[in-house]
């Protein structure tokens, strides 16, 4: 399946960051994603042109300094008066976009990412599908009856759509995890975490939505990361829906995007689907430790 590109700036408070991926890898609603790796999904500027694929290599464990507040690109290296953590990180970074004050560190207190129960849609949120003549027409949009039990959920479906085989660049879902330019803030440190857990659903048994981390050494300069050249192909996991609610786990470590992996540092996150028809949902999206929990975000199990 062909990758595409395409992409601008975002901030919290103006959330335009389009994006796109694309992997042959999927995953069953066991509780945890197994799939395999896909092909590496791609985001830039020019909408319409094709992207390299990812590779499988594995991802090792890193270290985070106890004074530092951010986590570098290079898994394995202890920090100033670091220790070792299992989510996969790297060392403080001292260059680039997430040194220093640029990245806000994350404690397991701080794993909620949406429950979709707030009185509105998350301003987190953005979206983005390749309708000619309407482009970024269609809208996310908050439904009653959420998973296990809660009130609502995230839903996103409609049609008409130019996808990656047509040359478009497709359709998304985005949540702007971390990046904040006026405040000078544009990663999350996510070492205290294993992976990312959610549930989902879609109306058509067999759908497939690529799960994206979008990470500064990925993401291009203007778009808030430190990327030059070989831009935008991001850390992804494919996963395929029922039409029940199923909770889906990926481990950091799991996702594959080119050379890139989640080296302790996430900036966005993206579910993207490939088809020209699309309707999916999600609910209780959370970063984990350890057993995904597996009741609403910041309930008990």
């Amino acid at each position: 399946m062909r990758n595409f590109k395409i992409g601008i700036g975002v901030s919290l408070s103006s959330l335009l960051a389009i994006f796109a991926a694309t992997g042959t890898g999927c995953s069953t609603g066991s509780g945890s994603d197994n799939s395999t790796g896909g092909t590496g999904g791609t985001i830039n500027s020019t909408a319409g042109s094709t992207g390299s694929g990812g590779d499988t290599s594995s991802t090792t464990g890193g270290t985070t300094g106890a004074t530092g507040g951010t986590v570098g690109a290079t898994g394995g290296v202890t920090g100033t008066g670091g220790t070792t953590v299992s989510g996969g990180g790297g060392a403080p970074a001292t260059t680039g976009v997430c040194a220093g004050t640029g990245t806000r560190a994350l404690t397991i207190a701080d794993g909620k990412i949406d429950d979709f129960e707030g009185d509105m849609l998350s301003l987190g949120w953005s979206t983005f599908n390749d309708i000619m003549g309407a482009e970024n027409s269609v809208k996310m949009t908050q439904d009653a009856g959420g998973a296990v039990g809660t009130g609502h959920f995230g839903h996103y479906a409609g049609t008409g759509a130019i996808t990656p085989v047509m040359g478009g660049y497709g359709v998304g879902a985005i949540y702007n995890a971390a990046i904040d330019k006026t405040g000078g803030i544009y990663c999350v440190d996510v070492t205290a975490f294993d992976g990312l857990t959610f549930w989902a659903k879609a109306a058509k048994a067999g759908s497939k939505v690529g799960v994206n981390f979008v990470v500064p050494e990925t993401n291009a300069v203007a778009d808030g990361g430190d990327c030059t050249t070989s831009c935008y192909v991001h850390p992804q996991k494919t996963i395929t829906l029922t039409t029940d609610w199923v909770q889906y786990s990926i481990p950091f470590a799991s996702a594959m995007g080119g050379t890139a992996k989640v080296n302790g540092r996430v900036q966005e996150l993206g579910w993207l689907s490939p088809d020209a028809t699309w309707d999916f949902s999600i609910d209780e999206i959370q970063f984990y430790k350890g057993t995904p929990p597996t009741g609403p975000v910041g309930g008990t199990n």
